[in-house]
């Protein structure tokens, strides 16, 4: 038996074959389509984009309930003494709460069993770099103290910036925070902007740039990293929905500039790109000292 097991929702856009080698357990979302309940593992991505595209009778998503948690942790329990389950940031959704719920239950029906349960106050790459940390430590043998102090030490120290092709869909989905006067500019002048959602930001979606173009748009994301950064290694994800040579672009202006001792490229899950549309690309890191 293990002494950790790890567990994140899809919010984390961590591929199955990555999580499946770092032996991560990811939660699924619920996408609902036409009021049809569908976990967000059973959506073709292609007629996601279609339905995405016409911007009328928009998807939805929804959190797992307690019962779906709980379900998991009891399972987790059979193969490991702890269970960490670092969640996206609870601004977005009800999952870090539910997930609590779950945990007080399941204090009852497993006594003998550590749960550990996180807000991470970020998301997409920014979530997945710090669950992929969490992942390690537990594969070299440390214990659920260990790893809680790592990850909250990370925490504060990922940055999360997110350039979607436009701010519709998080304006639609509840999520535009403190972009909401961005979302409602674009609407009448065409430009790129880029977000930050992490804990510097509390959580929420802040707005911090834009540009005319995507191209322009990733370049201050470099820029960016540099200024916080400065010479430091860091540890880094790039994500898109549906935009591969711009993740490679992005790639490519990442490693002529900066200093990675990894760097991950992700295709968005269903929950990201219904709540950002097709194009985005997004960009998460954290020093590595």
């Amino acid at each position: 038996m293990k002494k950790v097991a790890i567990m994140t929702d899809t919010g984390s856009n961590i591929p199955q074959q990555l999580a499946q080698n770092s032996k991560i357990r990811v939660m699924p979302f619920h996408i609902i389509i036409d009021g049809k309940d569908y976990l967000d593992t059973e959506i073709d991505m292609g007629d996601l984009y279609a339905r995405l595209s016409t911007k009328e009778n928009l998807p939805t998503t929804s959190f797992p309930s307690v019962e779906e948690y709980l379900q998991v942790y009891q399972e987790l329990s059979q193969k490991a003494e702890a269970i960490l389950f670092i969640s996206v940031t609870s601004v977005f959704t009800k999952a870090y709460s539910l997930a609590l719920q779950a945990k007080e239950v399941a204090l009852k029906k497993l006594p003998v069993t550590t749960i550990e349960v996180v807000d991470s106050r970020t998301g997409g790459t920014g979530l997945a770099l710090i669950v992929l940390k969490a992942a390690r430590l537990a594969e070299q043998g440390k214990d659920i103290k260990a790893i809680m102090e790592q990850v909250n030490l990370i925490i504060p120290r990922v940055n999360h910036l997110s350039a979607p092709d436009t701010l519709f869909y998080l304006d639609k989905g509840g999520r535009i925070c403190e972009a909401k006067s961005w979302a409602e500019a674009q609407s009448v002048s065409s430009f790129r902007a880029l977000v930050e959602i992490d804990a510097s930001t509390g959580g929420v979606t802040k707005p911090i740039a834009r540009a005319k173009t995507k191209m322009e748009i990733m370049k201050k994301m470099v820029s960016i990293v540099k200024e916080k950064v400065g010479n430091k290694k860091i540890y880094a994800g790039i994500t898109h929905n549906n935009a591969p040579e711009s993740a490679q672009q992005l790639r490519k202006i990442v490693l002529s500039q900066l200093q990675c001792d990894e760097l991950h490229v992700f295709e968005a899950l269903a929950p990201a790109a219904v709540h950002t549309g097709q194009g985005l690309v997004d960009f998460g890191f954290y020093s590595s000292d």
